[in-house]
């Protein structure tokens, strides 16, 4: 399988909002829970630093988004959001994933990435996170509500870049 990483097109949103839509329905990573229509999520898209679709064979098997995690005097800390079409999830793309975007992250002049909300039992995510060099520098017990209900531990987790 070749896989080649470039940025989202415009003719991407249809199958860009799926995938986001898909993982806020699914209730176990993202915080969101109001989906997205293309327009609204085109508009997103455009706002952000960097968003770089990762494709199989041709194939978009995923993509992250590239932002500040904060404004002013905090937005040298980047953050990032990760989507895998479920037909690829398992074969080990989650590292290149992540691994593409700390190098854009470093291009783009960020000195860290900071991800306010790592789900506890999203223990594939923690996995590749860790591998990558992220650390855990906090915890909020209960922090993260899971589709059914629960309350479960959410992570912060830092990466320094400089």
């Amino acid at each position: 399988m070749e896989i080649t990483f470039r940025p989202f097109r415009e003719q991407d949103i249809p199958t860009l909002t799926a995938l986001w839509n898909e993982v806020l329905t699914d209730g176990v990573a993202f915080p969101g829970e109001v989906l997205y229509d293309a327009p609204a999520f085109y508009a997103y898209m455009q706002e952000q630093t960097a968003v770089n679709c990762m494709l199989a064979d041709g194939e978009i098997a995923g993509y992250y988004i590239l932002h500040p995690n904060n404004i002013g005097r905090c937005s040298h800390v980047a953050n990032a959001s990760y989507l895998m079409d479920k037909r690829f999830r398992g074969q080990h793309l989650g590292n290149k994933l992540v691994s593409h975007s700390i190098a854009a992250a470093r291009t783009a002049g960020f000195r860290g990435m900071q991800f306010n909300a790592v789900v506890s039992e999203n223990y594939s995510a923690l996995h590749i996170y860790q591998a990558a060099g992220f650390k855990i520098v906090g915890t909020i017990p209960g922090g993260f509500r899971v589709k059914d209900g629960r309350y479960v531990d959410m992570y912060v987790m830092y990466l320094p870049l400089a």
